[in-house]
Order: structure tokens, then sequence, then C-alpha cells
């Protein structure tokens, strides 16, 4: 009879590539593991793995069992996690992805208090401005400040997210401070790339009509913080979140420009895979991100 944990005990021999780097993690012994996959083979009839001296190789046979086994054990921890998750002393373990500016901004401080409040959670935060398939990379959870068109995701509505048009004082003192949206195109404008598409239009209100303003320039980051260090280097104006750049205007490090023309805002979301109804943890942490956002509404809204 095939067990279960064997398979499981299979796919970390494979991913660590030894018997011994596993016995090590999981207090056993070389032999110990060694007999349980030759359990695992014999119990298959089939070779799943060459053994020589130096490293582990996989069969035909292992590979396709590798792939289909490492599928059942993210099933059964995802099975664990939404167990315990609805237990009083809730337990296991969250995957969360979100963009540098809204880690850096507030977002990574809020999940370390809740890790704190909270001990028998674990949370795995992945930071990058890349969008991630949660179901392909098996993350539990999203923060995107974006237009949202996956279905195949539910949002929860976090905040709503101001953008500000900006320069530094010394930048508007030499070239002046533009008056109207079109004057724009006499100046140095940052260019986001999101993607490594360049944001080279910027979405303005004229006339009580949201109108697409070409806008030019010679400095292009994918990153929002670059294009903030830009300006504050009096290089030239930018579009950017008001949050990211809250603290500056208040002390009058940068001054907003065109504000009765700009009424961009995007949702800040948290997001998961429709398949998975969220369990008692992860609601919890999404409502505690809310609260932490809301906490410093004055810099979103």
């Amino acid at each position: 009879m095939i067990k279960a944990d064997d398979m499981v005990l299979f796919v970390q021999v494979v991913e660590e590539g030894s018997f011994s780097k596993v016995a090590e993690k999981l207090s056993l012994t070389n032999s110990v593991v060694s007999k349980r996959i030759a359990r695992l083979e014999e119990n298959l009839n089939t070779q799943l793995l060459y053994r020589t001296t130096r490293k582990l190789s996989l069969t035909d046979a292992g590979m396709v069992l590798y792939e289909k086994a490492k599928i059942a054990r993210s099933a059964f921890k995802e099975a664990e996690n939404a167990v315990t998750g609805y237990g009083e002393n809730m337990k296991g373990n969250i995957r969360i992805t979100m963009p540098a500016v809204s880690a850096k901004l507030i977002l990574s401080e809020s999940i370390a208090e809740f890790c704190k409040q909270h001990p028998d959670i674990s949370v795995d935060l992945h930071i990058t401005n890349r969008l991630v398939d949660l179901i392909e990379e098996g993350f539990d959870l999203a923060v995107r400040t974006a237009e949202l068109e996956d279905s195949s995701l539910i949002a929860k509505r976090l905040i709503d997210s101001q953008w500000v048009i900006c320069a530094t004082p010394d930048y508007v003192k030499q070239y002046g401070m533009p008056q109207t949206p079109e004057e724009l195109e006499n100046h140095e404008c940052l260019i986001y790339k999101f993607d490594n598409n360049s944001n080279n239009v910027w979405p303005l209100h004229i006339d009580g009509t949201k109108q697409l303003m070409p806008v030019y320039g010679r400095f292009h980051s994918n990153h929002l913080s670059a294009i903030k260090q830009a300006t504050l280097s009096d290089l030239g104006i930018a579009f950017l979140p008001q949050a990211l750049v809250y603290e500056e205007m208040q002390q009058n490090m940068l001054t907003q420009i065109l504000q009765s023309f700009t009424r961009k805002k995007l949702g800040m979301y948290a997001v998961y895979p429709r398949a998975r109804q969220p369990d008692q943890k992860l609601k919890l942490l999404i409502a505690h991100l809310q609260e932490s956002l809301h906490q410093k509404q004055a810099y979103y809204c």
C-alpha cells in the first residue's frame, strides 16, 4: 500500500537532491529515508531515482511522480492551512506578494504587527513589481493597485490611492509653474514604465472630461521610487501616488501641480484566487491591512 507521506518525502528528496539533507531537516537517519524511498519504489513496482555517490537523478517514472506528488503536497498543505485557520488558535502559513512601494510605505510594518499578534501564523512575503500568477506560483494573497481584469480572482478593496502631479520648488522657480495641462509639453516629465511599457500619457480632467495628455521626458523608470528620487533631484515633473510623496509635500520639498485637473485614483486591493475560499486567518489579515491603511488615510486620499 502506497503511503502519502512517502510521496511527500520523495518530493523533499528530489528538491534537496540528497537523502542526508532531508534526514537532517526531518530529524531522521539516512537509512530511514532510504528505506522509505525504497518502500515507495517497491509499492509502485518501478525505480524512481538513480543513485550515485555524488548525486541523485530522476528516472522517467520518477519525473512523472515528482510533478504529480508536488501538486499533492501543495494540496495537503492547503488543506492543513484551511482547517487550522478556522480554529480558535489559528495556525498555518500565508504566502503574500505585493509591489515594492506598498511594502515600503506601510504594509511590511503592518504584516509584522500581524505576526506579533498571531504567533502561530507564519508569513512568506514576496516583494516584486511583477504581476504574479497567484495560482501558478502558489500565493494565497496579493496586494495590487491597479484596474483589475482577471475574473479568476476575488478582490477586496483596501483603500483608494490618489495620484498627484508634483515637482520641487526649485524646478518650478527655474522653469515655471504649468497653469494648464497643455503647458506640460514644455516641461521635462518623468515617465513611469510598467511591464516595460512607458506611461507617457497622463489622464487629466479638462472641461469636465477625462483626456489623455501626452508628456515627454528623458528619464524613464519601472520603479516609482526612482521617479520620486529624480523629482527630488529637480530633474522634472512627475505623476506619483500621493502616499509616496505625502511627507515631502507636507515638508514643502515638493509642490503639487495642476491639482484641479488631477483626479486619478487607483483602488488598492487584496486579491486571492476565486477557487479558494479564504479561511479565518486570511480574512483577519485582510481586515488588518485595511485598518492599517485607513489609519494613514491622509496619505492616500
